[in-house]
Protein backbone atom coordinates (compact mmCIF):
# COMPACT_ATOMS: atom_id res chain seq x y z
CA UNK A 1 0.00 0.00 0.00
CA UNK A 2 1.48 3.51 -1.48
CA UNK A 3 1.78 6.06 1.57
CA UNK A 4 -0.28 8.84 0.13
CA UNK A 5 -1.42 10.60 3.64
CA UNK A 6 1.45 12.92 3.76
CA UNK A 7 0.21 14.56 0.18
CA UNK A 8 -2.94 15.19 1.90
CA UNK A 9 -1.40 16.74 4.94
CA UNK A 10 0.26 20.17 3.19
CA UNK A 11 -0.03 22.57 0.59
CA UNK A 12 2.91 22.63 -1.61
CA UNK A 13 5.01 26.10 -3.14
CA UNK A 14 5.45 26.25 -6.66
CA UNK A 15 8.84 26.13 -7.18
CA UNK A 16 9.63 26.27 -3.41
CA UNK A 17 8.44 29.40 -1.15
CA UNK A 18 9.80 32.14 -3.60
CA UNK A 19 8.79 35.73 -4.51
CA UNK A 20 11.55 35.91 -7.40
CA UNK A 21 13.15 38.87 -5.89
CA UNK A 22 15.94 37.97 -3.20
CA UNK A 23 14.27 34.72 -2.97
CA UNK A 24 14.46 33.14 -6.01
CA UNK A 25 12.38 29.86 -7.42
CA UNK A 26 14.08 26.74 -8.02
CA UNK A 27 16.86 27.54 -5.42
CA UNK A 28 17.54 26.31 -1.79
CA UNK A 29 16.56 29.27 0.07
CA UNK A 30 13.05 28.91 -1.94
CA UNK A 31 12.97 24.94 -0.84
CA UNK A 32 14.37 25.78 3.01
CA UNK A 33 11.97 28.34 3.38
CA UNK A 34 8.91 26.55 2.54
CA UNK A 35 10.34 23.60 4.59
CA UNK A 36 10.47 26.03 7.58
CA UNK A 37 7.42 26.92 7.16
CA UNK A 38 6.00 23.58 7.60
CA UNK A 39 4.60 23.42 3.61
CA UNK A 40 5.84 21.43 0.62
CA UNK A 41 7.69 22.17 -2.48
CA UNK A 42 7.33 21.49 -5.94
CA UNK A 43 10.12 21.18 -8.01
CA UNK A 44 11.47 20.42 -11.48
CA UNK A 45 14.90 18.60 -12.40
CA UNK A 46 17.03 17.82 -15.26
CA UNK A 47 20.01 15.53 -16.15
CA UNK A 48 22.80 17.30 -17.11
CA UNK A 49 25.50 16.11 -19.27
CA UNK A 50 27.76 15.39 -16.86
CA UNK A 51 25.16 12.89 -15.16
CA UNK A 52 24.12 15.29 -12.35
CA UNK A 53 20.84 16.67 -11.52
CA UNK A 54 19.72 20.01 -11.29
CA UNK A 55 16.83 21.82 -10.06
CA UNK A 56 15.63 23.96 -12.56
CA UNK A 57 12.57 24.91 -14.60
CA UNK A 58 12.64 26.80 -17.83
CA UNK A 59 13.99 24.82 -21.11
CA UNK A 60 17.28 27.25 -21.27
CA UNK A 61 18.76 29.42 -18.42
CA UNK A 62 18.30 32.43 -19.87
CA UNK A 63 15.18 34.30 -17.62
CA UNK A 64 16.82 33.12 -14.54
CA UNK A 65 20.17 33.36 -15.17
CA UNK A 66 20.26 35.60 -18.39
CA UNK A 67 22.41 32.84 -20.17
CA UNK A 68 21.01 30.93 -23.27
CA UNK A 69 22.09 27.50 -22.27
CA UNK A 70 20.38 24.29 -21.87
CA UNK A 71 19.66 23.01 -18.71
CA UNK A 72 21.12 19.80 -20.17
CA UNK A 73 24.52 21.28 -21.12
CA UNK A 74 25.22 22.46 -17.67
CA UNK A 75 28.65 22.03 -16.50
CA UNK A 76 27.97 21.60 -13.09
CA UNK A 77 31.58 21.70 -11.71
CA UNK A 78 30.89 25.62 -12.33
CA UNK A 79 27.60 26.39 -11.01
CA UNK A 80 28.65 29.67 -9.48
CA UNK A 81 28.44 30.96 -13.07
CA UNK A 82 24.35 30.82 -13.14
CA UNK A 83 22.98 33.21 -10.22
CA UNK A 84 19.29 32.95 -9.79
CA UNK A 85 18.34 37.03 -10.82
CA UNK A 86 21.72 38.43 -9.65
CA UNK A 87 21.38 36.80 -5.70
CA UNK A 88 24.00 35.00 -4.16
CA UNK A 89 21.45 31.92 -5.03
CA UNK A 90 23.05 29.80 -7.73
CA UNK A 91 21.07 26.84 -9.74
CA UNK A 92 21.42 24.31 -7.31
CA UNK A 93 22.30 20.36 -7.58
CA UNK A 94 19.25 18.35 -6.57
CA UNK A 95 21.39 16.23 -4.13
CA UNK A 96 22.20 20.00 -1.95
CA UNK A 97 18.67 20.59 -2.08
CA UNK A 98 18.17 17.11 -0.28
CA UNK A 99 20.96 17.66 1.96
CA UNK A 100 19.39 21.08 2.80
CA UNK A 101 16.16 19.61 3.81
CA UNK A 102 16.71 16.66 5.22
CA UNK A 103 13.41 14.77 7.10
CA UNK A 104 11.69 18.05 6.13
CA UNK A 105 11.37 17.51 3.00
CA UNK A 106 7.96 17.04 1.28
CA UNK A 107 8.71 16.97 -2.46
CA UNK A 108 6.71 16.71 -5.55
CA UNK A 109 9.29 15.95 -8.11
CA UNK A 110 8.82 17.07 -11.87
CA UNK A 111 10.72 15.13 -14.48
CA UNK A 112 11.28 17.52 -17.34
CA UNK A 113 10.85 15.97 -21.01
CA UNK A 114 13.68 14.70 -21.81
CA UNK A 115 14.88 12.02 -24.70
CA UNK A 116 17.51 10.60 -22.24
CA UNK A 117 14.27 8.92 -19.96
CA UNK A 118 15.84 6.12 -18.62
CA UNK A 119 18.87 7.58 -17.98
CA UNK A 120 17.04 10.81 -16.27
CA UNK A 121 14.72 8.39 -14.09
CA UNK A 122 17.22 5.78 -13.13
CA UNK A 123 19.11 9.14 -11.83
CA UNK A 124 16.40 10.15 -10.22
CA UNK A 125 15.49 7.36 -8.69
CA UNK A 126 18.91 7.09 -7.05
CA UNK A 127 19.13 10.46 -5.24
CA UNK A 128 15.71 9.46 -3.78
CA UNK A 129 15.76 5.97 -3.15
CA UNK A 130 17.52 6.40 0.37
CA UNK A 131 15.80 9.62 0.94
CA UNK A 132 14.48 10.00 4.58
CA UNK A 133 11.83 12.89 4.04
CA UNK A 134 8.74 12.52 1.77
CA UNK A 135 8.29 12.36 -2.53
CA UNK A 136 6.56 11.44 -5.11
CA UNK A 137 7.50 12.26 -9.13
CA UNK A 138 5.37 13.69 -11.62
CA UNK A 139 6.10 14.33 -15.43
CA UNK A 140 4.14 16.02 -18.51
CA UNK A 141 6.06 13.31 -20.93
CA UNK A 142 3.93 9.82 -20.57
CA UNK A 143 6.81 7.82 -21.44
CA UNK A 144 8.54 9.28 -18.16
CA UNK A 145 5.48 8.18 -15.84
CA UNK A 146 4.78 4.89 -17.47
CA UNK A 147 9.08 3.77 -16.89
CA UNK A 148 8.30 4.71 -13.41
CA UNK A 149 4.55 2.21 -13.70
CA UNK A 150 6.96 -0.57 -15.34
CA UNK A 151 10.49 0.10 -13.00
CA UNK A 152 9.26 1.53 -9.40
CA UNK A 153 5.14 0.89 -8.94
CA UNK A 154 5.73 1.09 -5.29
CA UNK A 155 6.71 4.96 -5.97
CA UNK A 156 3.91 7.40 -6.08
CA UNK A 157 3.26 8.80 -9.58
CA UNK A 158 1.24 11.52 -11.21
CA UNK A 159 0.66 12.76 -14.08
CA UNK A 160 0.54 16.50 -15.36
CA UNK A 161 -1.68 18.24 -17.87
CA UNK A 162 -1.45 21.84 -19.53
CA UNK A 163 -4.03 23.42 -20.86
CA UNK A 164 -3.14 22.21 -24.40
CA UNK A 165 -4.57 18.72 -23.13
CA UNK A 166 -7.69 19.26 -22.57
CA UNK A 167 -9.70 18.49 -25.62
CA UNK A 168 -8.20 14.98 -25.44
CA UNK A 169 -8.84 14.68 -21.83
CA UNK A 170 -12.20 12.28 -21.97
CA UNK A 171 -9.92 9.63 -23.35
CA UNK A 172 -6.75 9.38 -22.27
CA UNK A 173 -8.02 10.58 -18.32
CA UNK A 174 -9.79 7.18 -18.18
CA UNK A 175 -6.89 5.22 -19.45
CA UNK A 176 -4.12 7.14 -17.26
CA UNK A 177 -6.49 6.74 -14.18
CA UNK A 178 -5.49 3.75 -13.82
CA UNK A 179 -2.08 3.48 -13.20
CA UNK A 180 -1.47 7.30 -12.14
CA UNK A 181 -1.51 7.59 -8.16
CA UNK A 182 -2.84 11.09 -8.78
CA UNK A 183 -3.33 13.69 -11.45
CA UNK A 184 -1.93 17.45 -11.73
CA UNK A 185 -4.20 19.41 -13.81
CA UNK A 186 -4.07 23.67 -14.27
CA UNK A 187 -6.34 25.39 -12.41
CA UNK A 188 -6.33 28.18 -15.49
CA UNK A 189 -9.58 25.72 -17.89
CA UNK A 190 -10.56 23.22 -15.60
CA UNK A 191 -13.24 21.19 -17.02
CA UNK A 192 -15.27 19.90 -13.98
CA UNK A 193 -17.34 17.64 -15.74
CA UNK A 194 -13.80 15.78 -16.93
CA UNK A 195 -12.45 15.46 -13.34
CA UNK A 196 -15.74 14.63 -11.14
CA UNK A 197 -17.38 11.89 -12.79
CA UNK A 198 -13.72 10.07 -12.31
CA UNK A 199 -13.05 11.49 -9.09
CA UNK A 200 -16.19 9.50 -8.26
CA UNK A 201 -15.62 6.42 -9.91
CA UNK A 202 -12.11 6.39 -8.16
CA UNK A 203 -12.01 8.11 -4.78
CA UNK A 204 -8.47 6.72 -3.95
CA UNK A 205 -7.48 8.84 -6.61
CA UNK A 206 -5.90 12.83 -6.16
CA UNK A 207 -6.09 15.70 -8.09
CA UNK A 208 -3.82 18.32 -7.66
CA UNK A 209 -4.28 21.93 -8.96
CA UNK A 210 -1.61 23.95 -10.45
CA UNK A 211 -0.69 27.21 -10.20
CA UNK A 212 -2.82 28.83 -7.80
CA UNK A 213 -2.75 32.45 -7.24
CA UNK A 214 -5.40 34.67 -6.87
CA UNK A 215 -8.60 33.95 -4.90
CA UNK A 216 -10.51 32.86 -7.87
CA UNK A 217 -8.57 30.18 -8.58
CA UNK A 218 -8.32 29.06 -5.00
CA UNK A 219 -11.77 28.81 -5.10
CA UNK A 220 -11.70 26.85 -8.05
CA UNK A 221 -9.77 24.25 -6.73
CA UNK A 222 -11.43 24.07 -3.31
CA UNK A 223 -14.37 22.83 -5.74
CA UNK A 224 -12.27 20.36 -7.52
CA UNK A 225 -9.17 19.40 -5.83
CA UNK A 226 -7.70 17.50 -3.18
CA UNK A 227 -4.27 19.58 -2.79
CA UNK A 228 -3.02 22.78 -4.35
CA UNK A 229 0.51 23.70 -5.81
CA UNK A 230 0.67 27.36 -4.96
CA UNK A 231 2.64 30.47 -4.99
CA UNK A 232 1.85 34.24 -3.14
CA UNK A 233 3.67 37.16 -3.46
CA UNK A 234 2.97 40.28 -0.95
CA UNK A 235 3.59 42.57 -3.51
CA UNK A 236 1.52 41.20 -5.59
CA UNK A 237 -2.18 42.70 -4.91
CA UNK A 238 -4.32 40.18 -6.58
CA UNK A 239 -2.38 36.90 -5.17
CA UNK A 240 -3.68 35.00 -2.08
CA UNK A 241 -2.12 35.30 0.87
CA UNK A 242 0.14 32.52 2.62
CA UNK A 243 -2.17 32.00 5.42
CA UNK A 244 -5.27 31.49 3.01
CA UNK A 245 -2.97 28.81 0.83
CA UNK A 246 -2.40 27.08 3.76
CA UNK A 247 -6.12 26.93 4.33
CA UNK A 248 -6.86 25.04 1.77
CA UNK A 249 -6.69 21.17 3.63
CA UNK A 250 -8.57 22.46 6.64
Amino acid sequence: MKDMQWLKETVFCHRGLHNNRDVPENSRAAFLRAAEAGLGSELDVYLTRDGKLIVHHDPTLKRMCGKRVFPYNVDTSHLENYPLLGTKECVPLFEDVLKDLGEKGRLIVEIKTTSRVDSTCRAVYDALKDYKGKWCIESFNWHITDWWVKHHPEVVIGQLYDIYSFQFLPVKLRKQYKTMDFLAIPVKKPREEYFLPIKKAHPEKMVIMWTVRTPDTFETAKRIADNIIFECDDKKADNIALEKAKSFLS
